[in-house]
């Protein structure tokens, strides 16, 4: 895949000569959803996800502007909560230029086995999905006085 510049009249960029401009230039590759890793697993792109932990739960924060929540797919399976969906461009149109993914993707997270996967909550607003994980009641944490 040809790599992208922010300039779409613009020439090819030359490989980068050292290490350090090589690294980074795979990782932009990466973000941009251009890393062969990437589309080898079939997924199109990965949205950002945050992973909080709080006394008595866990909360993921995953950003999905421009979804609907029935496109987006919450599931627990062995222990493994795993958010999926698929993102569809608004307009077919050809030309122009976009940095905005689109296509499939899929996040999995293996939970601490002392959560209460009974009482997992999703809420999705303003294109961010909000995940609650309670902790079971002996995983939650307290102060252990030093002696």
């Amino acid at each position: 895949m040809p790599m992208r510049s922010l300039s779409p009249w613009g020439g090819r960029r030359l490989p980068s000569s050292d290490l350090f401009s090589q690294f980074q230039d795979f990782i932009n590759e990466f973000d941009r959803g251009e890393s062969s890793a990437l589309t080898r697993a079939g997924f199109d792109f990965s949205p950002s996800v945050d992973v909080e932990e709080k006394d008595n739960a866990y909360l993921v924060s995953a950003d999905l502007p421009g979804m609907k929540k029935d496109e987006i797919k919450v599931e627990l399976n062995d222990n493994i909560l795993t958010i999926s969906g698929e993102r569809t461009r608004e307009s077919k149109s050809e030309g122009g230029y976009s940095e905005r993914s689109y296509g499939r993707f899929q996040r999995s997270f293996t939970l601490p086995v002392q959560v209460n996967s009974e009482k997992i909550e999703a809420h999705f607003e303003d294109g961010v999905l909000q995940i609650t994980v309670p902790k079971a009641e002996g995983a939650r944490s307290h102060s252990i006085k030093i002696m």
